[in-house]
């Protein structure tokens, strides 16, 4: 008994701390990404299931990347082809549509 708590707390304390190390890497590269200008090449808003997010591929120079979102409404604002603002990494090699 002692030990199945003594793992459980363990196993909770390398969650929080994977948790917290990809969440300063996804703050970092927030900070020093920079505008760029992408276009949208793949547009799926439909969301069958509720845990169904949406999908927006965006590309910039010549990779594609993804970005889901979980409303749908969200994904509604964007057609295919169109041209948006869009942040870009270069250390971590990850675009995003907001700040």
């Amino acid at each position: 008994m002692k030990s199945t708590y003594l793992l459980l707390v363990v196993l909770i304390l390398l969650g929080i701390l994977w948790f917290l190390k990809t969440d300063s890497k996804d703050r970092k590269a927030r900070k020093e990404a920079t505008k760029v200008t992408a276009v949208i090449t793949l547009l799926q808003c439909k969301q069958r299931l509720k845990s169904d997010k949406s999908l927006l591929k965006l590309k910039y120079k010549t990779k594609e990347y993804s970005v889901f979102f979980k409303n749908k409404n969200d994904c509604l604002k964007y057609k295919t082809n169109q041209k948006v603002t869009a942040y870009y990494s270069k250390t971590y090699d990850k675009i995003f549509l907001n700040l």
